[in-house]
């Protein structure tokens, strides 16, 4: 890997209003995209792998879990009991599902990142779960107004109080790599169409753009570029 593939920027201490870092600039690059700068975090080191569904969070971050020795927390799509009543009606149970899965992942960082001396890797972040789902909702017209508001105000009461991650992780994949790998893992629940895909890697688009902390993301296959991966992730920690 050459040094000249990594832009360094300073990192910033501090959150927009839309609960995103804010400030910094982005350079493109051909087959991965960086943006690091050591920053001190405490004592508390974690890291969040995040990209749209089917993108192969679960297995970036079992490799970097097996070379650097992390914990790894996957994503508990299985324990929101609204989910598959979601998948029948969704305006019925849109905000119900949210709010699940905002508890879930809040939860995650509280048992497994704050009180846990092993640095450990996340596989979807709870800004994602604002600033892609929970606004994908909305542009959907699943969630009104009042529902966005109050799933707003608790998502802004809990992220005020949590660390910022070590470094953000970002897969980009196109729709028909996102289909594909979908179809590959065969949840039932997961009836998903192309254009809601490319509906959400847009809103990925501008979550990477907007998250100005520490933040890497992967264009290509992962396991061609296995231990670049794994040694610029360790280098940003």
């Amino acid at each position: 890997m050459n040094r000249n593939q990594l832009n360094l920027r300073h990192c910033v201490d501090m959150h927009s209003s839309s609960g995103l870092p804010a400030g910094g600039l982005l350079r493109r690059r051909q087959w991965l995209r960086m943006s690091i700068t050591p920053c001190s975090q405490g004592e508390i080191v974690y890291l969040v792998i995040a990209g749209n569904i089917g993108a192969g969070k679960t297995s970036l971050a079992q490799m970097i879990s097996r070379e650097l020795g992390f914990s790894v927390y996957f994503e508990a799509f299985g324990e929101n009991p609204f989910l598959p009543s979601y998948y029948q009606d969704m305006k019925r149970w849109a905000f119900a599902t949210q709010i699940s899965f905002l508890a879930l992942r809040y939860e995650q960082i509280l048992n497994h990142v704050l009180m846990n001396d092993i640095p450990a890797i996340l596989d979807r972040s709870i800004y994602e779960d604002r600033e892609i789902f929970a606004k994908a909702l909305v542009r959907d017209g699943l969630l009104s107004v009042d529902e966005w508001n109050t799933y707003d105000k608790l998502y802004q009461l809990m992220v005020r109080r949590l660390p910022n991650p070590n470094l953000l992780v970002y897969l980009r994949r196109d729709v028909p790599t996102l289909l594909a790998n979908i179809r590959k893992r065969n949840r039932s629940i997961e009836n998903i169409s192309g254009d809601y895909l490319e509906g959400l890697n847009k809103q990925y688009e501008e979550f990477y753009a907007g998250w100005h902390y520490p933040k890497v993301v992967f264009e290509e296959d992962i396991f061609d570029h296995a231990a670049d991966v794994v040694s610029l992730v360790k280098s940003a920690l």
